[in-house]
């Protein structure tokens, strides 16, 4: 069936989902006036969108998890148990299930249906509609005809601050869909946040905290959209309702979070604001029929102008952090690992860890004492006299006289096993990297 050119859904959080006031079996139409700017200023684009169904039961599904207050927008995992004629997607009930494809070749002025669960045909496109649409009110006059597209205008908003708006549809006349009318609805305020997103600093998008947000406050419903890519190339949606009247909002961590797998960390975030008002109409009419499509007697109007404010944000790269509210490498002397974790003078930098003699002597003690990984082996040697005997030999001599180190193990000869065990933990368990260069 040809809908129009806006995607139907019903979003049903598995915790359960709102209903509207008014109950029953209803067909359903859209029609908005989009307006949409980026952050960082510019032109404004604008268009309309416009659609209808014969039954508000036919929409699409979305299934939401509630987080931290926000939808969390799920994906169907069948587990791989697909067939190759079958793709993974969620029922009604937000189970995710197998389901056939509709893979009839079928000409241009037909579309792929099921005349029966798992057979499919080839039938005539078939069209509901509200015949033509005038909106009048607008910076520009618009006038739309079925199948409704419209590119719209890439240099303002097709409505004013608090305009009064009005639709006249001619009616869908011999076809199939709604009856004429004439609704008048009014515009939202166009968005925009004070400071503007652009404004917010790294460590707001990428650091521990929620990601605060301003605006100058309205009498609306504002709506904030996040898309979540993570450096695994994963990508998740979110959207959190905001009271307009307060003129903040704070994105939840938690709710970002949500959206990452476990391990994964966010890649880049693009954050869209949206005020929006709304006008629903419960009572109009509808007309026609269509070939195995129950059309509701019953038509419900959604009439609505938006404005959407939208900035992106990018990560920091492969091997780097937010430090100081600026991307830094963390595999230099001066953050190695780690923000601010510098090495000292004379030690390097390798594999994020501090390697040098002062790393070393610092690792050192801390392994070889007390519950460190070496202390049972160097305790070992302390507990054996001639072991530790070899030890204070050793010791007293210059670092760089082996003949003194040597003439040690000739006198202590039977504790050489017992005294490496220390060292060889060291460079192999305790401290592999920090003494790296003692270790050869």
């Amino acid at each position: 069936m040809r809908i129009a050119t806006i995607p139907f859904v019903v979003l049903a959080a598995c915790s359960g989902s709102d209903s509207g006031p008014p109950t029953g079996p209803h067909a359903m139409g859209e029609i908005t006036i989009i307006e949409a700017h980026a952050t960082t200023g510019g032109n404004a684009t604008s268009t309309i969108a416009a659609g209808f169904i014969p039954d508000a039961a036919m929409a699409a599904t979305v299934c939401t998890q509630t987080v931290a207050g926000c939808e969390v927008t799920l994906a169907p995992d069948c587990n791989g148990t697909c067939g190759a004629k079958q793709f993974c997607a969620f029922d009604q009930d937000c189970k995710a299930a197998c389901k056939p494809v509709c893979d009839a070749t079928c000409s241009d002025n037909e579309e792929c249906y099921f005349p029966t669960p798992t057979t499919s045909a080839c039938r005539q496109r078939q069209s509901f509609d509200a015949g033509t649409l005038t909106v009048s009110g607008t910076t520009t006059p618009v006038t739309l005809f079925p199948p409704y597209s419209f590119k719209g205008i890439d240099s303002g908003s097709l409505f004013n601050d608090g305009a009064a708006l009005a639709v006249t549809a001619a009616g869908a006349g011999a076809g199939a869909g709604y009856l004429g009318f004439t609704e008048s609805f009014t515009a939202t305020n166009i968005f925009r946040t004070e400071p503007a997103l652009d404004k917010l600093g790294i460590t707001d998008i990428f650091g521990a905290g929620d990601i605060p947000i301003q605006w100058s406050a309205g009498q609306d419903d504002v709506l904030v959209t996040a898309t979540v890519i993570a450096n695994s190339g994963k990508v998740g949606t979110l959207s959190c309702k905001a009271d307009d009247t307060t003129g903040k909002f704070a994105l939840p961590r938690q709710a970002i979070k949500a959206v990452l797998a476990t391990g994964d960390s966010l890649g880049s975030l693009t954050i869209a604001v949206t005020r929006r008002k709304l006008t629903s109409v419960y009572d109009l009419g509808t007309t026609g029929t269509l070939p195995g499509v129950e059309i509701q007697p019953v038509g419900w109007l959604d009439l609505a102008t938006s404005s959407t404010e939208t900035t992106s944000f990018m990560g920091c790269g492969d091997n780097e952090q937010v430090c100081d509210n600026a991307c830094v490498e963390t595999s230099t002397n001066a953050h190695c690992g780690s923000c601010d974790n510098a090495c000292a003078s004379g030690d390097s930098c390798a594999t994020d860890t501090c390697s040098g003699p002062t790393a070393c002597n610092s690792c050192f003690a801390a392994a070889s004492t007390g519950s460190g990984v070496c202390a049972s082996a160097f305790s070992a040697c302390t507990n054996d006299a001639d072991c530790s005997a070899l030890r204070t030999c050793i010791l007293a001599c210059a670092t760089t006289d082996t003949t003194c180190q040597q003439t040690c193990v000739n006198a202590h000869s039977g504790s050489i096993t017992l005294y490496n065990m220390g060292p060889n933990c060291i460079c192999s368990a305790g401290c592999p990297t920090e003494c790296n260069g003692a270790c050869h």
